[in-house]
């Protein structure tokens, strides 16, 4: 298995590898010696891939391992939710404790037939399911994404943005669902970290990133906005 941390312009703020320690960090070559003096495992892309949808696909056709699970680099709480009658805990988890739990849902995830599996990125009580452990027809992102590499499912570049809802959709629409695991989640900073994906994200690119899905997934999503955001997705079953 492959655990991989793409990352870019936070050279000494990632914060996933203080879980998985045994990830690695791809980043590119204009980036790799200043990564490569603070981290270990440190991969170099060449500089010609720009873009995270171009950047996930090197990093798959690149590497011989069938499974492989891409996470955000900005990791700010994970792990699962633990009900006290009326109250909830979040439980952090090793390293060795999600390797095992990534490999028991590639396992579920090949004998559904499915290749992607998905972990919630939420982090709310209500979002994470432990009686409701699985859904079949849900979203799941590249922020804690597991894909069976064998050259099935590649991120469609056409997407600079909202590359891993499109992959979701792809696959939904293709085998009938996706493998969704709610009891258990990978929350990142996102919008309040500098680098990464925010660096080039505009609002045009985001917009034409949801007329795009909403072209090409017609009756699979709806747009919404939520607290403000004019760039939420929701899927529409």
């Amino acid at each position: 298995m492959l655990v991989v941390i793409p990352s870019k312009n936070r050279a000494g703020k990632i914060t996933s590898h203080k879980v998985i320690k045994s990830a690695k960090i791809y980043v590119s070559s204009s980036e790799f010696h200043i990564y490569n003096n603070i981290y270990d495992n440190v991969i170099s892309i060449p500089k010609e891939i720009e873009g995270i949808t171009s950047t996930r696909n090197w990093i798959l056709k690149n590497t011989n391992e069938k499974y492989v699970i891409f996470i955000d680099d900005d990791v700010k709480s994970q792990g699962y939710i633990k009900l006290y009658n009326e109250k909830t805990k979040k439980i952090s988890m090793l390293e060795n404790e999600w390797i095992n739990e990534w490999q028991k849902l590639f396992d579920i995830t090949e004998q559904m037939n499915y290749k992607i599996f998905g972990v919630s990125t939420d982090g709310q009580p209500c979002s994470v399911y432990p009686y409701k452990p699985f859904l079949f027809r849900s979203y799941v992102t590249a922020s804690c994404m597991g894909i069976i590499n064998d050259g099935t499912y590649y991120f469609d570049e056409k997407y600079i943005v909202k590359e891993d809802y499109e992959l979701c959709l792809r696959h939904i629409k293709e085998r009938d669902g996706i493998l969704c695991a709610r009891y258990l989640f990978w929350q990142n900073s996102h919008w309040n970290d500098n680098g990464g994906c925010k660096d080039y994200r505009t609002q045009n690119i985001e917009l034409n990133a949801i007329k795009m899905l909403l072209k090409d997934y017609k009756g699979y999503i709806r747009r919404i906005e939520r607290k403000g955001s004019n760039y939420c997705v929701r899927l529409d079953f």
